[in-house]
């Protein structure tokens, strides 16, 4: 390893341990939120010297960047001001200043090293991102992990993640980055869908209703917009993954259940309203619907969902689950915002989202990067609408979103 990184050569001190740093970033997910922010602090304290040694280049995309975060940054400290508890919302903000820096950083990555330097990076991404992937595998033949452990609920798989079994969400993360490493050193259209497929197939398996239905739909927009495929090859390759499914609800029924009975109750009887009024997913979003409107504006604050969302007041909600209502988050990137940001915050954060995309897809368009549209397609997808989710303000769930806006950044070109 101290070998493959000495070969970093007319480097700084400080953008060399950037780069180590970055580099084995996504190991740090599969070890625990302390790993992650003692990576993002030690990143964070590099940025600081580079810019107190004035080695930051401030170009015009930099400045763009910079502004860009600068101001979703002053609405979450505006948050602050308003917050029911301050103590849960500064963490948080704080938090965000180690992300701000960490974003700026690995933008300098990219100015700085040469394209077959920044591959060994994304070789380690995707080194990482197969262990994990054969972890999965291991754990569904034996059903045990590397590590020996298992998962506590039928038809879902820990690996790395333990009882959080959060697995699912960490390969949907780090999935197109993986396929794209494959695709720009391998050069076989046919092998880049086949292991795509694969990776749809094991996301299934995984268990994670959402985090499944988000990586096959990640995986679709990556080979529709990489791949140049003839009807044929579609209706083949659709046909494929449709089969093993249906075999694996067939034979096994904790997948069964998990999966098909689940989106059954939803097209058969109501739609989406069965799912809103039925679930404790519907329950967690029907109560920040309210604490939006009685916090129109600002809302309760970042990570206040968790006390206001158990207020008495919310007794007597008209919904068949309203007594499981409380939580640490609502479960919904959407429904967290509106509750605890309010108007101002929500749309201060779309205005960002949007900015951004406008901005990098122009990008994107002149150079085709294929890092870029991986980081470009898990931000889009990871903000759809209803489908259920992590806390976006925790350490996880917000270092798997800011990795891939980061890489998405990174690359801004004149």
């Amino acid at each position: 390893m101290i070998k493959y990184f000495s070969k970093l050569n007319n480097k700084s001190f400080e953008d060399k341990y950037l780069f180590i740093f970055f580099s084995i970033f996504p190991i740090t997910f599969l070890l625990g939120n302390l790993l992650i922010n003692l990576f993002l602090l030690l990143i964070n304290i590099i940025f600081l010297i580079k810019l107190f040694k004035k080695n930051y280049d401030f170009n015009l995309e930099n400045k763009i960047l910079f502004y860009s975060l600068i101001f979703l940054f002053l609405s979450f400290l505006i948050n602050l001001l308003f917050s029911d508890n301050f103590r849960l919302t500064y963490l948080r903000v704080l938090k965000f200043i180690l992300i701000f820096g960490s974003i700026l950083s690995f933008r300098q990555l990219i100015l700085i090293y040469e394209k077959n330097e920044l591959k060994k990076l994304y070789c380690l991404w995707s080194l990482t991102f197969s262990i994990v992937f054969f972890d999965i595998i291991l754990e569904l033949i034996f059903k045990k992990n590397i590590m020996g452990m298992s998962a506590i609920i039928p038809g879902r798989i820990a690996s790395f993640s333990g009882n959080e079994m959060t697995i699912g969400h960490y390969f949907s993360a780090f999935s197109l980055f993986a396929l794209s490493y494959f695709h720009l050193n391998f050069k076989k259209k046919n092998f880049g869908i086949l292991i795509a497929i694969i990776f749809i197939i094991i996301s299934f398996l995984i268990g994670e209703r959402s985090n499944f239905v988000k990586t096959a739909i990640s995986i679709s927009l990556f080979i529709l917009i990489v791949y140049e495929i003839n009807l044929k090859y579609k209706v083949l390759s659709l046909s494929s993954i449709i089969i093993v499914f249906v075999l694996i609800l067939n034979f096994n029924e904790n997948y069964k259940i998990r999966y098909f009975n689940q989106f059954a109750k939803i097209i058969t009887k109501d739609g989406i309203n069965y799912y809103l009024d039925n679930s404790i997913y519907g329950a967690h979003y029907n109560v920040a619907k309210e604490i939006f409107k009685d916090n129109p504006i600002f809302g309760v604050g970042i990570k206040n969902y968790r006390i206001e969302s158990f207020s008495k007041k919310y007794d007597d909600l008209d919904h068949k689950e309203n007594d499981k209502r409380g939580n640490t988050h609502p479960h919904q990137t959407h429904y967290e915002f509106i509750s605890e940001t309010g108007l101002f915050g929500y749309s201060t954060f779309l205005t960002f989202i949007l900015f951004s995309f406008g901005f990098f897809l122009k990008n994107y368009k002149k150079d085709k990067n294929l890092y870029q549209l991986s980081g470009m397609i898990y931000v889009l997808v990871a903000l759809i609408p209803l489908l259920p989710s992590g806390s976006f303000f925790s350490t996880y769930t917000s270092g798997l979103f800011w990795i891939n806006y980061a890489v998405m950044a990174g690359y801004i070109k004149k």
